[in-house]
């Protein structure tokens, strides 16, 4: 899974989430590109099945696309707590994290996720699911 079809479904996922429901303006808002571009790509990801869309409705993530960003979020608060734990500002965290989730190898996210685990004792860091999503 590419970069863009990740920060597709963890943008839908959050304003599921966060609102209740996903629409073409809020989602072209949150990823900062025109709601022509979100309606071609959501094309794109209803043919690979992980969301339900037709025009003039609200986008749905499928069991599939909620699994997979799902995944990608647990990804993104994981990286962001590791920074955090190295004295990473919350602000920089958030915005690293956004970049990293995406290029990280799959080896060094479980490395990460581990380091997490065998800290999370001693720090505020939250706890970590098994979930890893394999970039590159």
């Amino acid at each position: 899974m590419g970069k863009r079809c990740e920060e597709y479904l963890e943008a839908i996922y959050l304003l599921e989430k966060n609102l209740g429901k996903a629409r073409i303006k809020d989602i072209a808002e949150k990823l900062s590109v025109k709601p022509s571009s979100v309606i071609e790509y959501l094309r794109k990801l209803c043919s690979n099945g992980l969301i339900n869309y037709r025009p003039g409705h609200e986008v749905k993530l499928t069991e599939k696309g909620f699994s997979e960003a799902e995944k990608i979020y647990e990804k993104h608060k994981l990286i962001k707590s590791f920074l955090i734990s190295l004295g990473v500002s919350e602000e920089t965290a958030e915005k690293d994290s956004c970049v990293m989730e995406h290029y990280l190898s799959k080896e060094t996210f479980e490395k990460i996720a581990e380091y997490i685990k065998r800290t999370r004792l001693t720090t505020s860091a939250p706890e970590v699911s098994n979930h890893s999503n394999s970039s590159s």
